[in-house]
């Protein structure tokens, strides 16, 4: 598996936190993908579609380029179909500017492109499927991307700076502070951060933590639980283990026994 990530130009990285390419991808049937609270932009540069499975009798199927919202909970794909492929990692903050749409109205779903672009889109993922290196290929996005950008739907700084205090660690300031910081009222802090980034700040926070919890278990091998939910910012073991179960399906001991199979960030292989 091939895989290599570009970070965008001036403006763009104030919007996009990289791009990836994905190239001889993993073979196993079924992979997870866990929540990140970002929105995602997906070209799959082999089949004409993208596939989703929200449960084994339920699969959903898209165009060869669709966007996938900020989720709250995990969703699978079959990774053998998707072996070749090109993403936009939005930073939390950023989506709207470059799709012009609030991530809100993206929450737990995923939507082709053409429905948020309108055209170009099929002529975009023909150019970017016909590029022979990552180098073009992100090349062929980026300047899209800018031909998109629309600085009057920036995020405001204040929800900005907020999203960045619930990344900055394990342990998060109350809502009511970052409201305070922000010079807002409780409800319309909520308000303006759900609109911007597709999440209540609880939620975010929630899912981030999580996020945080996930990318540090594999180096903690094995595990102290009980310490380890702690360092996580989890009140205690129990708790880390529901958050868990509520984000991936997984308990922490079960997520653990699928991470030695290499995936994407965020993506856990689940069947072989």
């Amino acid at each position: 598996m091939y895989l290599t990530r570009y970070r965008p130009v001036p403006p763009l990285d104030e919007f996009v936190e990289f791009l990836w390419c994905l190239s001889d991808g993993p073979t196993h049937s079924r992979e997870r993908i866990l929540p990140a609270g970002t929105t995602e932009l997906v070209i799959n540069l082999g089949a004409d579609h993208i596939e989703v499975m929200r449960s084994r009798e339920s699969v959903r199927r898209f165009s060869g380029a669709v966007v996938s919202g900020p989720y709250t909970h995990s969703f699978d794909i079959d990774a053998s179909k998707h072996a070749a492929m090109l993403g936009v990692h939005f930073k939390p903050v950023g989506a709207q500017a470059l799709l012009g749409i609030p991530p809100a109205d993206l929450r737990d779903s995923h939507v082709d492109l053409e429905q948020l672009w309108d055209v170009g889109v099929d002529r975009l993922r023909a150019r970017v499927c016909e590029a022979t290196t990552p180098a073009e290929r992100f090349r062929l996005v980026e300047s899209a991307l800018s031909s998109r950008l629309r600085l009057d739907l920036a995020p405001r700084p204040v929800i900005a700076h907020s999203v960045g205090a619930l990344q900055a660690g394990a342990f998060h300031p109350p809502i009511g502070e970052l409201a305070d910081r922000a010079g807002m009222s409780h409800r319309q802090f909520i308000k303006d951060f759900t609109a911007t980034v597709g999440l209540t700040p609880k939620v975010f926070g929630r899912i981030r933590r999580f996020h945080r919890a996930v990318g540090r278990i594999g180096s903690a091998a094995p595990p102290r639980w009980a310490q380890f939910a702690v360092e996580c910012g989890y009140s205690d073991q129990g708790h880390m283990i529901r958050e868990f179960q509520h984000f991936s399906g997984f308990t922490p001991v079960q997520y653990l026994s699928h991470t030695h199979v290499a995936t994407k960030d965020d993506h856990v292989a689940i069947a072989a």
